[in-house]
């Protein structure tokens, strides 16, 4: 009886096995569109050099970005390091002279051969990176970046594909502001919806023409 017991299950584990082979086997590959470009960004000021930090005021950075707009006690910075959040949202002061602790940006670029333009909305985060000496590189930095792009005709305005969302870690590489930078995506909307992918950055994103960007988006 325990034999006849064995046999069977093992019978069931087989074929449950070879299911398992036969639909991996079965399935497509992924859909993947390579993204190739140059980002271009600027402190988010206003005309009187004041932060403006947009990300803070758009309706869907409290929908992908929630855990970094929750309120601290100023008075423990040491906490606040080890909490994900805007640098802006906890009220520390820009890097003078003049800047911001949050971003927009410009990108040009293809998406699967086509060409798209878009802009980004970013904000640094705080983090609990161990800081190098002071003039030593690179410097650990972490941020969140929303991307809206569009498709780019050759004149008008091009047609909204959808916005992307991402968790980033850069590299501040040297005293000319240069930058090695990884996102990964966090969520998506629009035609971009259920995506998964990665891009990076190298560069100055400060100059013209801004820093390359290479990256793939798959479903």
């Amino acid at each position: 009886m325990k034999k006849l017991i064995l046999n069977s299950t093992l019978g069931i584990l087989v074929t449950l096995t070879c299911s398992s082979q036969a639909v991996a086997t079965t399935l497509p590959p992924p859909l993947c569109q390579d993204f190739s470009g140059t980002l271009l960004l600027q402190p988010d000021l206003d005309a009187n050099y004041q932060p403006t930090c947009q990300i803070l005021q758009r309706p869907d950075t409290r929908v992908y970005f929630s855990d970094l707009l929750k309120p601290y006690n100023l008075s423990n910075l040491n906490a606040i390091q080890n909490k994900f959040q805007f640098l802006a949202a906890l009220g520390i002061p820009p890097p003078s002279p003049p800047g911001s602790w949050c971003f927009t940006g410009t990108i040009n670029g293809t998406l699967d051969g086509q060409p798209v333009t878009g802009v980004s909305y970013s904000g640094q985060t705080t983090n609990n990176f161990p800081l190098p000496a002071p003039g030593n590189f690179p410097i650990p930095n972490s941020a969140a970046t929303t991307v809206v792009l569009y498709t780019k005709p050759p004149t008008g305005v091009g047609y909204p594909l959808g916005n992307i969302y991402f968790r980033d870690i850069f590299f501040i590489t040297d005293s000319s502001g240069s930058a090695k930078e990884q996102l990964v995506v966090i969520g998506a909307s629009g035609l971009f919806w259920g995506i998964k992918g990665t891009l990076q950055i190298e560069g100055n994103e400060f100059i013209p023409p801004g820093a390359t960007l290479v990256g793939q988006f798959c479903r």
